[in-house]
């Protein structure tokens, strides 16, 4: 059984669901109530239904000249058993997801949070004939129902068999703040050497920058620390080190405001284009007379204007 860690469950019927990581980084899910799974539910029913009418057409229409009756039968039982028993767990141990669910943004996860594994995915489905049968009057998924109004995190006894969970999916867009490069001081020529910072380093630098409001001051400095000291060692940062150790943020910032324009001018995909090589110029000797002649060296294609 897997380990779970520590986690802070949801009051009773609560559709929110967190999860403190091992990072002490607390995740936050949205369960996904029995109103739209019901809704995914029948979406993955109307699926099923079209599927095993395509087959039974195809059975009659291909089978009827070299199959039986019986077989026919037999084979389209074969299909319905295969349907009612794997279509589930064949998709969520994909993804998740089955087509019903993926349309209303549903997806089945552990507990722990992670994805679900294909056995979870078999054993959470495999119990769904204990969840389908009616109870205390209430008709098709009785239990099922009762199950999820009981647990206080809406899991049907498949989901607490197979330790698993049915999220909301939410789409969140992070907020981006700008960069005002004026009120950036650039890094002085003095203290950097020759080397220029490729485009993706400053498009690195520039998504970081512009998402530092979700982060608090700790957080920001202790995630760029070890990269703002490997770019301080490729620049040859000869400045004050507290600035590159106790203020990585800031240092990345000069870095950015320094070299974003001139990486702009040049091919993003050449940031540190070279030059081409010289040409080799041919011209006739300029040899007044046989007495003046001397052999020919390298450094006259080199150098041709050093000639005597």
């Amino acid at each position: 059984m897997d380990s779970l860690p520590p986690f802070r469950g949801p009051r009773p019927t609560s559709l929110e669901y967190r999860i403190e990581s091992p990072e002490n980084v607390e995740l936050v899910y949205q369960l996904a109530g029995p109103a739209v799974r019901l809704k995914a539910y029948l979406v993955d029913l109307l699926y099923r239904l079209v599927i095993m009418v395509v087959l039974t057409v195809a059975v009659s229409c291909a089978g009827g000249l070299v199959l039986s009756d019986g077989i026919q039968s037999g084979l389209l039982l074969i299909a319905s058993f295969l349907l009612e028993w794997f279509y589930f767990s064949f998709f969520e141990g994909l993804t998740g997801q089955t087509p019903g669910k993926a349309a209303f943004g549903l997806r089945v996860i552990h507990v722990a949070g992670h994805p679900v594994s294909r056995w979870s995915a078999l054993l959470r489905n495999f119990v769904r004939a204990l969840d389908s049968q009616p109870s205390f009057g209430v008709g098709l998924y009785g239990v099922g129902w009762l199950s999820m109004l009981a647990t206080g995190q809406f899991q049907r006894l498949g989901d607490l068999a197979a330790q698993t969970i049915v999220v909301q999916e939410r789409r969140v867009r992070l907020p981006r703040e700008p960069i005002i490069l004026e009120k950036i001081e650039k890094l002085s020529k003095t203290e950097i050497g020759t080397w220029v910072p490729p485009a993706r380093t400053l498009t690195l630098i520039e998504e970081f920058l512009t998402r530092r409001g979700v982060l608090t001051y700790d957080q920001g400095h202790g995630m760029v620390a070890q990269f703002a000291q490997v770019v301080a060692k490729r620049l040859g940062y000869s400045g004050p080190p507290e600035l590159v150790q106790q203020y990585p943020m800031a240092f990345l910032a000069k870095v950015y405001a320094t070299f974003h324009r001139a990486v702009e001018e040049t091919d993003p995909a050449e940031p540190n284009p070279t030059p081409p090589p010289a040409r080799r110029v041919q011209r006739p000797p300029l040899v007044a007379s046989r007495s003046e002649a001397r052999p020919a060296t390298a450094d006259d294609d080199l150098f041709p204007g050093d000639q005597p």
